[in-house]
């Protein structure tokens, strides 16, 4: 089985560079086989991972970056009988919170598309969208996850236009303004909030929450909420359950997936029939990583 690693050589203020020099002297002494490619440009991480999906040939990709890396690494390898690596060095990698306590060696989750797009963790539009899509230009790193969430709501809010969207969810149609609309496979977004606390990660089924258009005094409050982990208690939320999703708005929208964003009318959410397998053992190249303050 080889080893091939997807490497952002800026994530994490060149944190991907150091940890992968030691994870190659590491392969070295062991004498395994693996291959480093480093990425330059977006959605160059899909193309290189595609060449390796052969239908008789099983290997370990890993993903060493943040959101970017692993949502392209995520859609080159699905479909495949590739299995994902996750080294997180990026500033969020909320997703791998959901699967770092499993045992096995390998994890299988469920693997979620957007038209022809793939993700894992968690998607969104409306006013959340809007704050990643500011967050994604926040360069620093060093900033942190919840000084820039508030730096960039407070940013957006004022000028945030509640879009109105035709939704349908297990048949039933939603028409109306919303303040935003998040769909969860996996728990956490990447600034750290615990948004679907009973999602789970194999179940079949997106954690799906609806917030209906609320006057803009109250949405600090709602994001209070969001923090505290009980935001489905509020009232003009809509928690609901699905295996597909559509969307549609008059006027393209943001939207958010696995902290990568994209602008559309029409979306098309669903779990695949194929899950997608996440390499979760505790092996050398692991507890190195945990060593360095990574898995954390």
């Amino acid at each position: 089985m080889k080893r091939i690693f997807i490497v952002n050589p800026y994530s994490g203020n060149g944190q991907s560079k150091l940890i992968i020099d030691e994870i190659t002297k590491l392969l070295d002494e062991n004498k395994m086989y693996y291959k480093i490619f480093y990425t330059n440009a977006p959605h160059e991480a899909t193309k290189i991972v595609s060449e390796y999906n052969h239908p008789h040939e099983k290997n370990i990709i890993y993903s060493v970056g943040g959101n970017g890396t692993l949502f392209d690494v995520v859609n080159g390898i699905a479909n495949s009988n590739n299995i994902l690596g996750i080294i997180p060095t990026g500033t969020g990698n909320a997703f791998f919170k959901a699967i770092n306590n499993d045992n096995s060696d390998i994890t299988y989750v469920d693997l979620c598309k957007m038209n022809e797009y793939y993700f894992i963790n968690a998607a969104s539009i409306g006013l959340d969208a809007e704050i990643i899509n500011q967050e994604n230009n926040m360069k620093s790193s060093h900033i942190s996850k919840l000084v820039r969430y508030n730096t960039n709501l407070i940013k957006t809010l004022p000028h945030y236009q509640f879009p109105y969207i035709h939704t349908d969810i297990n048949d039933q149609k939603y028409d109306q303004h919303i303040t935003f609309l998040a769909i969860c496979n996996g728990n956490y977004y990447d600034n750290g909030f615990k948004i679907a606390p009973n999602a789970k990660i194999n179940d079949r089924k997106f954690d799906i929450y609806l917030v209906d258009q609320v006057t803009k005094i109250k949405i600090p409050g709602l994001m209070v909420k969001l923090m505290m982990k009980n935001l489905e208690k509020a009232k003009y939320v809509h928690k609901l359950q699905s295996n597909h999703v559509l969307i549609h708005a008059d006027q393209p929208l943001l939207c958010n997936l696995d902290g990568e964003t994209l602008q559309l009318k029409d979306m098309d959410f669903e779990i695949t029939p194929n899950p997608i397998a996440i390499y979760t053992a505790d092996d050398p190249i692991k507890k190195l990583c945990k060593s360095k303050g990574l898995y954390t």
